[in-house]
């Protein structure tokens, strides 16, 4: 497991993107909608930032997300307790596919595995 991306959830998208360009030289990657959220990642040298804006959301959190070799081999160790914390697996058009673990109301860890054919 490597660290794949920090995501935090941001106010104002367009005010947090602006500032961590100007002050970090962040490399805008690419932007997603997922239901209610628009997502945008961000290259700031070996590290991915990801902001993320819920309009509806209001209490903001944030993630670690852990880039694994197969989600199914997370899923066939999480506990049944801690299955009911479990949101997903997700597929994004990017090759990701993704599932979320809530590890309170403010934090949630995020397991990505990245497809082969991107």
């Amino acid at each position: 497991m490597k660290l794949h991306h920090l995501g935090i959830d941001v106010v104002d998208l367009d005010k947090s993107t602006d500032y961590i360009q100007s002050i970090y030289q962040a490399r805008f990657l690419f932007e997603i909608t997922f239901g209610e959220e628009t997502i945008r990642f961000f290259q700031l040298n070996e590290f991915v930032l990801e902001l993320i804006y819920n309009p509806a959301k209001e209490q903001l959190s944030c993630h670690i997300a852990w880039q694994v070799d197969s989600i199914d081999h997370i899923l066939n160790h999480i506990s049944s307790e801690d299955e009911k914390k479990i949101e997903g697996p997700y597929q994004f058009e990017n090759g990701w596919t993704s599932i979320f673990f809530e590890v309170d109301e403010e934090l949630y860890v995020e397991w990505v595995e990245e497809s082969l054919s991107k």
